[in-house]
């Protein structure tokens, strides 16, 4: 045991449990500023990017008709790879409109990285599922690379990178489709 009287232990870990409250404020301040940064570049691609609106429906007596925006998630992420500041990628983005931007931990973004985010937008954005959240189709994996040229990838890059994600468990190549895998959401 310590030699040191309580009240002496007592007031040094006062003074420690305060220097951490002071770090996790600062802490919790820079993470405010650094998510206000993100939504700025997000909502400037948005801007950008837009959203796709469909007629959905209209009311039998013809004087009400139903859109429903869509977000072009692919596009989006595209267009997002130039807008994030170095060293943040889209992770993933979700039907609902909801993301995930990753830190790389590096000063700049990898292009994999980015090449990859786009793909696996691309494949989300194809894929359909039903009421259950059960998928009813999947794109093939020429539709995928096809729409990430559109993108302004490379078409070697993608289907390197689509090889790469398939070796990840991210995707599944099987006969001419992409499946999600096991590692696919991560949101």
């Amino acid at each position: 045991m310590d030699d040191e009287p309580l009240h002496e232990q007592m007031e040094t870990y006062e003074h420690l449990a305060s220097d951490a409250a002071e770090a996790a404020r600062k802490r919790d301040e820079a993470a405010t500023e650094i998510g206000d940064r993100l939504a700025a570049a997000i909502t400037e691609a948005v801007e950008q990017e837009g959203a796709n609106v469909v007629q959905s429906g209209q009311s039998t007596d013809g004087h009400r008709y139903h859109f429903t925006a869509r977000l072009d998630r692919a596009a989006l992420v595209a267009g997002l790879t130039e807008t994030l500041p170095d060293g943040f990628v889209v992770s993933h983005v979700n039907d609902d409109g909801t993301m995930s931007v990753e830190w790389t931990g590096s000063d700049r973004t990898p292009g994999k990285r980015e090449r990859g985010a786009i793909l696996k937008a691309i494949i989300a954005e194809e894929m359909v599922l039903d009421s259950d959240g059960l998928i009813e189709s999947v794109p093939t994996r020429e539709l995928v690379l096809a729409r990430a040229v559109e993108l302004g990838v490379d078409e070697d890059d993608a289907a390197a990178r689509l090889n790469r994600l398939a070796t990840l468990d991210v995707v599944d190549l099987a006969e001419g489709r992409v499946y999600p895998d096991e590692n696919f959401s991560r949101y």
